[in-house]
């Protein structure tokens, strides 16, 4: 009996840690909302360059995939919190473990083509 309360409060540990885990990812998902619109306001100035043309859909690409990894992150939230209302407090449930690489997948999307546009920004 002992036995099975552990493995309960282990399991409510695991998705404590999983749900923190979730929420900085989100956090830095939000902080790249906000990060390429300042970098951008700097660089521009009298001599820098205007974010336009293709790169301008670069940089709504690369912002649509951090809004894509916040949303799929509060969706991982909400699947956390299903679980914990059944009370299987299970974060390999398949819902939370795919909507995770979903979450992950679209803020790595957005970082790797924010590092793109920064690229082509300072190339040309």
């Amino acid at each position: 009996m002992n036995e099975n309360k552990q493995r309960l409060e282990n399991k409510k540990e695991a998705c404590k840690t999983y749900i923190e885990q979730t929420k900085l990812l989100v956090a830095l998902a939000s902080a790249f909302l906000l990060a390429p619109a300042a970098l951008f306001s700097i660089i521009k100035g009298d001599d820098g360059k205007a974010v336009i043309g293709r790169n301008l859909l670069i940089f709504i690409s690369s912002e649509l995939s951090f809004i894509f990894s916040i949303f799929f992150g509060y969706i991982v939230l909400g699947s956390i919190a299903g679980s914990q209302d059944k009370g299987t407090f299970d974060v390999y449930r398949p819902a939370t473990r795919y909507l995770s690489f979903v979450q992950i997948g679209t803020f790595l999307i957005g970082l790797i083509v924010f590092v793109i546009l920064i690229y082509r920004m300072f190339d040309s």
